[in-house]
């Protein structure tokens, strides 16, 4: 077996292993555990801040870090087999986190491993629990530690996404007067004026476009309203999702919402802020030289790129979006082969 097989195999194997070990958000503690057992087995030093493990090689500035997030989402509806069991099949791993981000954990922190240093320079790893939720993690982190770059690992296909799309997700509730439903006109429907808040929101334009992630959107995702078929109601909730860009932030997304409708407001998360790189970024050109003939782009879901106080930063990362958050999850092995290597030559780029 030559060198690269083995490497590819010892990937996939790896990935494996970390899917077969549940961690759903504020689950993270064994597989945090895992990683640090295997830092110190290579004899690096782990350091373990709640379901949080940080690593570091090398000394001095430039700091690169490498991050990724060991938290899932919950197994959703339609799995075939057992979501932490993996599974081979048609040059595939399948199970929970194999694409959503347990790829980018291990490659990464097989080129953190890895990789040459120069003489002055090192590297953070710093895998990372609640990305998926909010919480104890690189939101919390970031203010307690120190680097001037960063990768961020998510499924993107390797995209080199300097940008970020926000969020702000939103209550809306829409108010009437309940009455018997024989006599509809003595009653005022909040479902009937909720509707029309749907139709105002999925009227929205906006007049602004990011070069690497298009517009903002919103879009009403769940709606609840009534207590009985005989009961005209008089309170109808709806829950929105709106994404945002630089030149049309979290505020102003909410501003153009309550001018649309006729409902209350409440703003249920607004923590994820848009992000704008910088195209010409050490780590930004860094990474297109470990991916010829690409140019840079956006990364319109949210990561913890958000929580990095504006220092230089890409999201990239084996995998494809769209197997994210799915039964079934996974990813090809030639992917999960050739991301150690593509993260080494990143490196050994950013430190040229």
């Amino acid at each position: 077996m030559s060198r690269a097989t083995e490497r590819a195999a010892g990937i996939v194997e790896r990935v494996a292993e970390f899917v077969s070990i549940r961690s759903v958000s504020g689950e993270e503690e064994r597989l945090a555990g895992r990683i640090a057992e295997i830092c110190e087995e290579a004899g690096i030093a782990a350091t373990r801040r709640g379901r949080n493990v940080l690593a570091s090689r090398g000394v001095g500035s430039p700091c690169l870090m490498l991050n990724s997030h060991l938290d899932t989402v919950p197994a959703v509806d339609g799995w075939t087999a057992d979501p932490w069991t993996p599974r081979l099949e048609g040059g595939r791993l399948i199970g929970l986190g194999a694409n959503d981000a347990k790829a980018s954990v291990a490659a990464m922190l097989e080129a953190f491993l890895t990789s040459p240093l120069p003489p002055a320079g090192s590297l953070l790893f710093a895998a990372t629990c609640d990305e998926e939720t909010g919480g104890a993690g690189m939101e919390k982190l970031v203010s307690e530690i120190s680097f001037d770059a960063a990768i961020v690992g998510e499924p993107n296909d390797f995209a080199v996404a300097i940008a970020q799309k926000g969020l702000v997700k939103l209550r809306l509730v829409a108010r009437g007067r309940s009455g018997h439903a024989a006599r509809p006109h003595q009653a005022d429907n909040a479902i009937a004026r909720a509707a029309k808040d749907v139709q105002a929101i999925e009227s929205l334009t906006f007049p602004v476009e990011d070069p690497h992630l298009g517009r903002p959107t919103a879009a009403v995702t769940l709606i609840e309203g009534g207590v009985k078929s005989n009961v005209i109601p008089d309170r109808c909730e709806m829950t929105v999702d709106a994404r945002t860009i630089p030149d049309f932030d979290n505020d102003a997304m909410l501003a153009a919402i309550r001018r649309a409708v006729s409902s209350d407001v409440e703003v249920l998360s607004s923590r994820f802020k848009p992000v704008k790189g910088d195209p010409q970024s050490r780590i930004a050109r860094a990474a297109l030289s470990a991916v010829p003939g690409r140019d840079v782009t956006g990364f319109r879901s949210v990561s913890d790129l958000a929580h990095l106080a504006g220092r230089p930063a890409i999201v990239f990362g084996p995998g494809s979006p769209w197997q994210s958050h799915r039964a079934d999850e996974s990813i090809a092995f030639e992917a999960l082969a050739a991301a150690p290597e593509i993260y080494r030559r990143t490196i050994a780029a950013y430190f040229s």
